[in-house]
């Protein structure tokens, strides 16, 4: 009856996911503000205390996802989210904002980590953990059809009414809310009765501390995922209004992130088979190699949507290989506490790289912004090939 239960879990994932990604907010939100009358900076402020706030608690809502359930978790994960929506629409004060971007990046940590931990147990009770990069796969194209539904979509309701693309993602995400309350909970980490929360959260967080950074393959795959995660996720957000500068409506604005979408939900479709031909050495070398060679090619305005859309393809074959290999290194008990220094990672480079590109794009130009953060990506990937020449990166 259990294994019927967990098999059911990766079907209700599928639909989450979906779900979940259907958001029309994500395509808008900084075009949003900038109809508020925030600058880049003040923009760039509030993504920092979204990063902040993910950099604070990821590992908190982690050991939450262990300790207490992965359910439990995105539970209070969409439950943030309602939160972020209601101040989005009814603020115009800057402090106001700054807190929604708090309950956004909460709501980011309570899913980040305990999604994957759900899935990636549920497949090895059901000893088909070997399947997970598959799985993954069609988790990403389904992430990238929703999100590409949510791009074609949003840009064109933003023309009629930004709160209502707010309003219609709220509806969405109580869908979501529903499929997580059907799934099974799998097993967790053993809590001794005897100890105080505050100490079951210390004892969590220095084990998987450990988990993480005793094994030298499992913290480089976490860093080079990061680097390379950071820059692609700054420019998706300032590009919207570059385009806008550009003289591309909001409607095909969302048209071309909606493209990026599609393409990438093809390159989740073809990680898996990528993988198997190419192995894990090759992937991490040839894939950030064409991710930095594309933010290059951003900076001809001509072509600008080529590269981009290009870059969806690329960024999605290479999450669903990394997070296949470092799934393979966590154990069970401390995957989700784990899994979440990937997000404190990302956040780090985040809250470094977000403000300073919106500054630069207030004082000079986005122009300008975009061959700084080229420079950056070429910068991490030139590291990331230090980083495979010094430790000899290898798992299959």
């Amino acid at each position: 009856m259990k294994i019927l239960k967990y098999k059911k879990n990766i079907t209700l994932e599928y639909l989450h996911t979906f779900l979940r990604n259907v958001n029309l907010s994500n395509g808008i939100w900084l075009l949003f503000l900038a109809f508020k009358g925030f600058s880049l900076f003040q923009i760039g402020m509030v993504e920092t205390v979204f990063h902040l706030t993910s950099l604070t608690m990821e590992v908190p809502t982690g050991i939450i996802a262990d300790l207490y359930g992965r359910k439990f978790s995105r539970t209070l994960g969409i439950i943030s989210y309602f939160i972020y929506i209601a101040l989005m629409i009814l603020s115009s004060n800057f402090i106001l904002i700054a807190l929604a971007f708090f309950f956004c990046g909460l709501s980011y940590t309570f899913e980040s980590g305990s999604g994957e931990a759900l899935v990636y147990d549920s497949l090895i009770f059901l000893k088909k953990e070997d399947d997970y990069m598959k799985v993954n796969g069609k988790k990403e194209v389904l992430f990238q059809l929703g999100s590409s539904i949510s791009l074609f979509v949003g840009g064109y309701i933003a023309m009629v009414s930004f709160n209502l693309t707010f309003e219609i993602t709220a509806l969405f995400y109580f869908l979501a809310l529903m499929v997580i309350l059907l799934m099974h909970e799998t097993p967790l980490a053993k809590r001794k009765k005897h100890h105080s929360f505050k100490d079951m959260m210390i004892e969590h967080y220095v084990k998987s501390t450990k988990v993480v950074f005793q094994s030298k393959r499992l913290l480089y795959l976490i860093i080079i995922g990061a680097m390379m995660a950071a820059p692609i996720t700054v420019l998706f957000m300032y590009l919207q209004n570059y385009l806008n500068l550009l003289g591309y409506s909001y409607f095909i604005i969302g048209v071309l992130l909606g493209v990026h979408s599609l393409l990438a939900a093809f390159g989740g479709i073809l990680a898996y088979k990528l993988e198997k031909k190419y192995q894990e050495r090759k992937i991490l070398i040839i894939v950030p190699l064409l991710m930095t060679v594309s933010f290059w090619l951003i900076l001809v305005d001509e072509i600008i949507f080529l590269p981009f859309i290009f870059l969806g393809f690329l960024d999605s074959i290479f999450y669903v290989v990394l997070t296949g290999y470092i799934n393979k290194i966590i154990p069970s008990e401390t995957r989700a506490t784990a899994l979440s220094f990937s997000g404190l990672m990302f956040s780090i480079i985040m809250i470094i790289i977000f403000p300073i590109i919106g500054m630069i794009g207030d004082l000079y130009s986005l122009k300008i912004s975009f061959f700084i953060l080229a420079i950056i990506m070429s910068i991490f990937y030139f590291f990331l090939l230090n980083i495979l020449r010094k430790n000899h990166l290898k798992i299959n």
